[in-house]
């Protein structure tokens, strides 16, 4: 089994790292299905190359001929059943886990999906709907869902135009935000987090032309944090972006259509912040990418101005930070995460 998840995670088979009590059942179960798929795969594979080398033409005379065999036809019968009964049950085990709904939630929170933002609605179940923390946008102004860790957490969600669907990779689930017709209960969608850190969201249903503007950033924080956060959003202010302690800063500008520096450097597995200022009257922004693949896009705007971004935490490697706008060799450098 060990050997499995290590050539999985070589080949980028695997999910993310769960971070919700739920995620790690899921993750649990996508284990046990991919083993089990790669039994079936080693065994088919090596009957078909055993047959191709033991049954090869080597004359033209016509090789016996087998008109059935009982056993082996049990036996071929037997083995997927018995994959799919244990497949079935598991999954019925792990989903009703999941599904579960506690009585007493720690936060209750109305996701409200639009063309093209969210809206987060903290519920404090006081009646008085006045004094709700409210914080909506999209990943482009800073959209922050703050969560308190080791609570269960539970989201209503709504939607009054089209489909969307609520995704935070790290969380393993995805959960339709649908539009129903009055009466209908809406979908809800309830997990405990398990670790304090900042975690990418995305709505993850093609929902119009500006879909890709329906990001946000989860922000899984201690009870007291929390707590502070709501004051703050309830008192008008923006409570800024926020890493987990010792949390690296990185500090990047531009002028004259050119970075600051070249070289960057970070912990791995670790969320860090890049304090990006722009010194120049154009639009510049900060792009994380992996080869083709763009793994965070910061927000573009026009200086002179400071942003700071919260980036989620890589793996080791070489990544390539760069303005989208100007992807120019002035406005490129190399990030290293170790």
């Amino acid at each position: 089994m060990l050997a499995l998840v290590l050539l999985a995670t070589a080949c980028g088979m695997l999910p993310p790292e769960p971070h919700t009590t739920q995620a790690k059942e899921v993750f649990w179960l996508y284990i046990v299905v991919l083993a089990m798929g790669a039994i079936v795969f080693v065994g088919v594979e090596g009957f078909i190359v055993y047959s191709v080398i033991r049954y090869r033409r080597r004359d033209d005379r016509l090789p016996t001929q087998v008109h059935g065999n009982n056993l082996v036809e049990m036996v071929w019968t037997a083995i997927p059943t018995v994959i799919v009964l244990i497949l079935f049950v598991l999954s019925t085990l792990t989903l009703n886990s999941i599904s579960q709904a506690s009585t007493h939630p720690g936060v209750t929170i109305e996701v409200e999906g639009r063309q093209w933002s969210w809206v987060f609605h903290y519920l404090d179940k006081d009646g008085d709907p006045s004094n709700d923390a409210i914080v909506e946008g999209t990943g482009a102004n800073g959209l922050v869902m703050a969560l308190p860790v080791g609570e269960p957490v539970k989201l209503i969600l709504i939607s009054n135009d089209v489909i969307h669907s609520f995704f935070v990779p790290a969380f393993l689930v995805k959960r339709d935000v649908v539009p129903l017709p009055e009466g209908k209960a809406p979908n809800e969608l309830e997990f405990t987090v398990s670790e304090e850190g900042t975690y990418r969201g995305q709505c993850a249903e093609f929902c119009g032309l500006l879909h890709a503007d329906m990001t946000f950033s989860v922000q899984a924080m201690s009870r007291p944090d929390f707590d502070a956060w709501i004051a703050a959003i309830r008192s008008g202010e923006t409570p800024a972006p926020s890493v987990p302690a010792g949390g690296a800063v990185l500090k990047v500008s531009a002028k004259d259509i050119t970075f600051d520096t070249k070289e960057l450097e970070v912990a791995a597995g670790q969320p860090f912040k890049i304090e990006f200022t722009n010194n120049d009257a154009l639009d510049h922004n900060v792009g994380i990418w992996k080869g083709t693949e763009e793994l965070f896009r910061g927000e573009v705007f026009s200086g002179p101005g400071t942003r700071t971004y919260v980036v989620d935490g890589l793996a080791a490697g070489e990544y390539t930070f760069i303005c989208d706008i100007h992807p120019l060799p002035a406005m490129t450098g190399t990030l290293t995460v170790k």
